[in-house]
C-alpha cells in the first residue's frame, strides 16, 4: 500500500477509509482513527516538542501549575493525572499528547475546516492496535482514568504519564507512543470522538513509522483546489463547527460562516496597480488602471507588521542591512517590517515623491489622494510616515 493516497472529494475519502481498514483489520470491528492536519506537510508531532526540547523537570512544572490554578477556572474537576492531562492538551497547554478521532468525517472537517485552498490538507490514518502492539506489546487500547481499570493494563500505560517529580533509579519514557483513550470529561471531547496519541522521547516517531513498510499509518492528501468543494459537502452531510464544538461559540461560527459566506475572489479583483521598471529609482508600483481619489489602495495586501530596535541590526552584514534600508518604516529608532522580507507586497515599493499621488495614514493604509490615471507610477512623501 502506498505511504499516501489522494482524495478529490468526499466519495474517494470514504472509499480510501473502507479498503484501507478492511485490508488493515480483516473485518474485524477494531475502528480507526483520524488525525485532520491543515497542511499535509505538517508532522506528527505533539506541542510539547515543537519547540526547542524540554526537559521533564520543566514539564512537571507546567503540570503543576495548570493543577494548580485550573479549578477555579473551570466547572470541570478532573479526579486522577490522567483526566487532568487531557484537559490540559483540550486547552491548548503543551503536553506530550496528539488528538484523533474515531470519526473519519470529524477528521477531514479539521482538515479542511480553516484551510482556504492555499495549501493541500491531509487526514492520517491510524490503526491504534498496530500501535499499541508495538509500543505497549499488547494490541489493545485502553482507558487509562478509568477508576475500574485493571492493575495490569495501568502498568502497561502507566510509564507514557509518571507522576510529577517522580524520580525512579534508571527511569525514563518510552521511546514510541501509545494509543489511549480518554473520559469524557468535556462536552468537545464526547462530540469529537476524542482518542490521543501519547508520545514519549522519540518526537518523530509516529512520522518514521509511517514511513515504514507494512505501515499501518498512512496519509490521506486532499488537494488544495478541493479543499472548498469538501468542506461544503461536509456541512450538506452536517459536519459542521456546531457538530465538533457544541457550544455557543461552534453555534456562532456555523451561523457566521452560513450568513456572511466565504465568497472566494479572483485573484485580480481589488487590484488596481502593479510593480515595473521605475524612472525614479528600480523598481516602483504603478496604476493598471484609472484611480478616483480617496481609493484605498492595495486592497487584500498583508498588513501585518513587526517592530525590531535599530540598534539590534548593527552587526547584520551590508546586504542584508540594506533590506532594512530599503523597505521598511522608520519611527522613533524602530524599524517597521514585514513579517519576512520574502512576503514583500506592492506598498512596500512604493517610491518617493516631495509631489505624492499617495498618502499613508495612521494604520499604515495607502490612499489615492487625487485621480491617477493608467499607467502613472505611485508615489509617497516618506517624510510623512518614516524617519
Amino acid at each position: 500500500m502506498p505511504s499516501s493516497l489522494i482524495a478529490n472529494n468526499l466519495e474517494e475519502f470514504v472509499s480510501h477509509t473502507s479498503t484501507v481498514r478492511n485490508k488493515w483489520l480483516s473485518g474485524s470491528e477494531v475502528i480507526p482513527w483520524f488525525r485532520g492536519h491543515e497542511k499535509s506537510d505538517w508532522a506528527l508531532v505533539p506541542k510539547f516538542y515543537r519547540s526547542d526540547p524540554i526537559d521533564r523537570n520543566t514539564e512537571d512544572e507546567i503540570r503543576e501549575e495548570f493543577q494548580t490554578r485550573a479549578p477555579i477556572l473551570s466547572d470541570v474537576k478532573p479526579t486522577n493525572k490522567w483526566e487532568w492531562y487531557f484537559l490540559m492538551q483540550h486547552y491548548g497547554a503543551p503536553t506530550r499528547l496528539l488528538d484523533w478521532s474515531d470519526g473519519a468525517l470529524i477528521g477531514l472537517y479539521f482538515a479542511v475546516r480553516q484551510n482556504r485552498g492555499w495549501h493541500d490538507a491531509a487526514v492520517w490514518m491510524l490503526d491504534p492496535w498496530w500501535l499499541n502492539g508495538k509500543s505497549t506489546g499488547v494490541d489493545e487500547v485502553v482507558l487509562p482514568g478509568d477508576p475500574e481499570i485493571l492493575p495490569r493494563d495501568k502498568r502497561r500505560v502507566d510509564p507514557w504519564l509518571p507522576k510529577r517529580f517522580e524520580r525512579r533509579r534508571r527511569w525514563r519514557l518510552p521511546r514510541l507512543p501509545a494509543a489511549v483513550y480518554p473520559g469524557h470529561i468535556i462536552r468537545r471531547i464526547g462530540a469529537q470522538r476524542s482518542c490521543f496519541t501519547i508520545h514519549g522521547t522519540d518526537a518523530g516517531s509516529l512520522d518514521k513509522m509511517a514511513a515504514a513498510s507494512r505501515s499501518h499509518l498512512i496519509k490521506i492528501v486532499i488537494p488544495s483546489f478541493k479543499v472548498e468543494a469538501i468542506r461544503t459537502d461536509l456541512e450538506t452531510c452536517g459536519i459542521d463547527d456546531i457538530t465538533i464544538f457544541p457550544d455557543l461559540e461552534g453555534l456562532s461560527r456555523t451561523v457566521e460562516r452560513k450568513w456572511k459566506g466565504e465568497y472566494q475572489r479572483l485573484p485580480h479583483e481589488g487590484v488596481v496597480a502593479r510593480l515595473a521598471p521605475s524612472p525614479i529609482h528600480g523598481i516602483g508600483v504603478f496604476a493598471i488602471c484609472a484611480i478616483r481619489k480617496g481609493t484605498k489602495l492595495f486592497f487584500g495586501d498583508l498588513d501585518e507588521m513587526v517592530w525590531v530596535e535599530k540598534d539590534e541590526l548593527h552587526r547584520l552584514p551590508k546586504r542584508t542591512r540594506k533590506l532594512y534600508d530599503d523597505f521598511t518604516v522608520l519611527k522613533d529608532n524602530r524599524y517597521g517590517c514585514p513579517l519576512s522580507f520574502n512576503r514583500l507586497t506592492p506598498a512596500w515599493y512604493l517610491n518617493h515623491s516631495k509631489t505624492p499621488n499617495v498618502r499613508c495614514d495612521e494604520n499604515f493604509d495607502f490612499v489615492a489622494i487625487r485621480n491617477i490615471k493608467a499607467g502613472e507610477e505611485l508615489t509617497a512623501d516618506y517624510s510623512t510616515y518614516s524617519e
